[in-house]
């Protein structure tokens, strides 16, 4: 059932926190996005090509590859998707400048901020 919003919105969350990934999936799904997920940064870059969401969620801890380094992969590879940079870390901020990340967000997550924050980015998707 479509309660109004775009057909086909998909986001690939990577945070290798289950329960992390669990409830950005339950928050995201009930506001009409399909999910993709992936357990870590190596699986992310999987999930990137075989998924193509519009919007790309990244812990930066994670295992095999740090969101920053999938990050950096997906710029040297030519790939425009919007990014939503997470981490319970406090050089949030300033990872997400130097990278040029635009949108951000602290763990543990606000859900108002969430849901606000991943529409911004597929709005910039779609321009």
């Amino acid at each position: 059932m479509n309660q109004g919003y775009p057909l086909n919105r998909k986001v690939l969350i990577a945070d290798d926190d289950d329960d992390s990934r669990t409830m950005l999936a339950f928050l995201l799904e009930s506001e009409g996005w399909q999910i993709a997920e992936a357990r870590n940064g190596k699986e992310a870059l999987e999930k990137l090509t075989e998924e193509c969401p519009q919007v790309l969620i990244l812990d930066n801890r994670m295992p095999e590859l740090t969101g920053a380094e999938v990050y950096q992969h997906i710029q040297q590879e030519g790939i425009k998707i919007p990014v939503v940079l997470m981490t319970a870390f406090s050089d949030l901020e300033e990872l997400a400048s130097s990278l040029g990340i635009r949108y951000y967000l602290p763990k543990p997550v606000d859900v108002p901020l969430v849901l606000a924050t991943v529409e911004s980015a597929y709005a910039e998707y779609q321009k």
